[in-house]
């Protein structure tokens, strides 16, 4: 009896082993393959992408050429080769927009930057407020929605007006113009969370500031990412208009001058670098709170 009931209790540990060396080796072959399905992903991504730009450099050059505009649409190899004397500082005609490309890039990235933080600093946490509160959303709503029809460009003269021509003008153009699409996203975010949540949070004794922490935010953060990556296109877009009108330094007076010296190629060779810095500073601050944040918490992007 002793020797049968050894084994008896034996038999259940063996299964239980086999039972966990095999759900292993399925998490392995799960995980194996979720990368790979991963990076078959990325490369169509790239590879979809590489045609779309390959098909508008084509038809940048057709035009250019087709039509004999290289005055006003230089081909894409012309602005290639100006882009790389500009940041070689390898000029083939004088270089007429100040010292170089790298402290008019700086200037605007600085600008931009701090016009941003600025803006998630304040529409972040008020957005939020008046998400999840309804005494203060009926005070501040209105106002908020009285002033964000006014373009950001009708802020550029009182801007002058108040701060005159620099920096501290052209960042309060940026910031305003940015605020809004910062605010509306979170306070939507804020909002559209489920009662129940909150409801089944308290009946587990959470705090306001746990519930804070582990339900609202979760809640809300794909709808401020998604205002961050509205507000930091934005904040390009704004940064050249203000520097064309209250700054002598930066992209956008670049793009200016270059208009009247009437050098398509220079005005150009800006638009893409801005289209570029734009692009890395996007992936560097929005891609980089999404992985810390939603990819972290599983939470779906908008």
């Amino acid at each position: 009896m002793n020797t049968e009931a050894l084994l008896t209790e034996r038999i259940p540990a063996v299964d239980s082993d086999a039972e966990v060396l095999a759900a292993a080796e399925v998490g392995s072959k799960l995980s194996e393959y979720s990368q790979l399905r991963r990076r078959r992903e990325r490369w169509r991504r790239f590879r979809r992408g590489a045609i779309g730009v390959a098909f508008v450099l084509c038809a940048w050059q057709f035009m250019a050429v087709a039509y004999n505009l290289q005055q006003i649409l230089p081909p894409p190899l012309v602005v290639a080769k100006t882009i790389f004397n500009a940041l070689t500082m390898h000029y083939d005609q004088r270089w007429l927009y100040g010292p170089n490309i790298y402290e008019h890039l700086a200037a605007s990235f600085v600008r931009a930057i701090s016009g941003f933080a600025v803006a998630a600093a304040f529409a972040i946490p008020l957005g939020l407020l008046v998400g999840r509160i309804g005494a203060v959303r009926e005070y501040v709503d209105p106002v908020i929605r009285s002033l964000y029809p006014i373009p950001g460009i009708a802020w550029i003269p009182l801007a002058i007006l108040w701060f005159g021509l620099g920096n501290t003008a052209v960042i309060f153009v940026v910031f305003i113009a940015e605020f809004f699409p910062l605010y509306f996203n979170t306070e939507a975010g804020a909002r559209s969370i489920n009662p129940i949540l909150i409801d089944a949070g308290r009946c587990f004794g959470a705090t306001r500031l746990m519930l804070f922490r582990r339900v609202i935010l979760p809640a809300a953060i794909p709808y401020i990412i998604t205002g961050m990556r509205i507000a930091l296109g934005g904040a390009w877009r704004m940064i050249v208009a203000g520097e064309m009108l209250a700054s002598q330094s930066g992209i956008g007076s670049v793009l200016m001058e270059s208009r009247f010296q009437f050098r398509a190629n220079d005005l150009m060779m800006a638009m893409i670098l801005i289209s570029i810095v734009g692009f890395v500073t996007e992936k560097l601050i929005v891609g980089t709170l999404e992985k810390k944040t939603t990819q972290k918490w599983e939470v779906k992007v908008l």
